[in-house]
């Protein structure tokens, strides 16, 4: 099995298979021993990681032993790999962790201890981010047998940690479209946890979605590893992640800036490939920021970011307004601009551009009432 390893000599993320003791470095070419390689790799993931996280006293001290002399028919068992399962940990190794606090809670299912632990092994392993999910919803339901979430709450709040630490070290895991469910559950249910959640989320979409920007790219070129399974197609529904870091994120420019990376940086890409899945996306994230539930100066960061994409506006500074209506003419439907009209109405280059596609219509007229509807706008808007 191929495992994420370092090289002594060239310090470059590689992967060797653990079934060989020795290896050769893809980028370097040195001949490296495997045992040698991983210690590098953790050892750098230790240092990672600051002095006050010990993780083996982390998940025992949360919660307080009750009854620990009852004799249960598979607790003692699952003592012992529950034990064994925190050395794992101590070690990094959390696919070790994640085996043994499963065998814990096979002899018994109930303990608390041993879920969360699986929770916390299973989300640091990373390597199967589409079910955090179910990891974060089975810990739940066995914290509603007990009488408080300490325990949950602070081995969530240690994972986090350790993920910005090994985010901003350069890794990241791929695609966070898998993760988003988690994400909000998180917010949902450890509102204390809420801004840590949002920051981890925005990094990962700018990054995964975004190539264009400079954040981007910089991540890009500065990233030792990553974990995870990307998706043969990119993610072209973003709007659940944009507006989970938006209801959820504090800091005003950092939404903005994430949404003009998600819909706005390469949009000459959506737009000349007339990509219908990424407009509709963007005009439906329009509808559901308008639904209601999010405070004004949130409505109006997307909706202008979105008109900026849709309508081209801001950067295309060396087109002309007529080149822009000719070629977005050709890119919308009548029912696109029908539905955008909710949004956009008061801006005079798209009711211009909607006068354009509406006479591209069957049976549409220069005096009809629609047509005289729109003109009736334009020339409102124009004086």
């Amino acid at each position: 099995m191929l495992e994420y390893c370092v090289c002594p000599k060239c310090q470059r993320m590689i992967m060797l298979d653990n079934e060989f003791e020795t290896g050769f470095c893809c980028c370097c070419g040195t001949h490296i021993s495997y045992e040698e390689a991983r210690e590098e790799l953790l050892a750098g993931l230790r240092k990672s990681i600051p002095d006050e996280f010990v993780i083996e006293a982390d998940l025992s001290e949360l919660i307080d032993e009750d009854d620990a002399s009852t004799d249960v028919y598979g607790l003692d068992e699952c003592k012992a790999k529950r034990e064994a399962a925190r050395e794992f940990l101590g070690k990094w190794d959390f696919t070790g962790a994640f085996k043994a606090f499963s065998e814990a809670l096979d002899w018994y299912p109930a303990d608390f201890e041993s879920r969360c632990g699986l929770m916390t092994a299973g989300l640091l392993r990373m390597k199967d981010t589409e079910n955090w999910e179910r990891y974060l919803t089975e810990c739940t339901m066995q914290i509603r047998s007990q009488s408080d979430w300490s325990m949950a709450s602070g081995a969530l709040k240690y994972v986090l940690d350790i993920m910005k630490k090994f985010l901003s070290k350069g890794g990241r895991y791929v695609s966070p479209s898998y993760t988003i469910g988690f994400w909000e559950q998180v917010s949902k249910r450890f509102p204390e946890l809420r801004q840590t959640a949002a920051e981890i989320l925005a990094h990962c979409l700018n990054v995964e979605y975004a190539p264009f920007t400079d954040a981007a790219r910089l991540d890009r070129e500065t990233t030792r590893f990553a974990v995870g399974n990307c998706p043969i197609e990119p993610d072209k529904n973003m709007r659940r992640g944009m507006l989970a870091v938006i209801r959820f994120h504090c800091d005003k420019n950092v939404k903005e800036r994430l949404c003009r990376a998600l819909y706005v940086y390469d949009r000459a890409v959506w737009l000349r490939a007339k990509d219908e899945t990424r407009i509709n996306d963007a005009i439906m994230l329009c509808e559901e920021i308008t639904s209601g539930q999010f405070p004004p100066e949130n409505v109006k960061l997307v909706l202008n970011t979105i008109y900026d994409f849709l309508m081209m506006g801001a950067l295309e500074q060396n087109s002309t307004e007529r080149e822009k209506i000719l070629f977005l003419s050709t890119v919308y439907s009548f029912q696109q601009m029908k539905k955008m009209e909710r949004f956009f109405s008061g801006k005079l280059f798209y009711n211009k551009l909607y006068a354009e596609i509406y006479l591209k219509q069957k049976g549409s007229s220069l005096i009809s009432a629609e047509y005289k509807r729109i003109q009736a706008k334009i020339n409102e808007l124009s004086v």
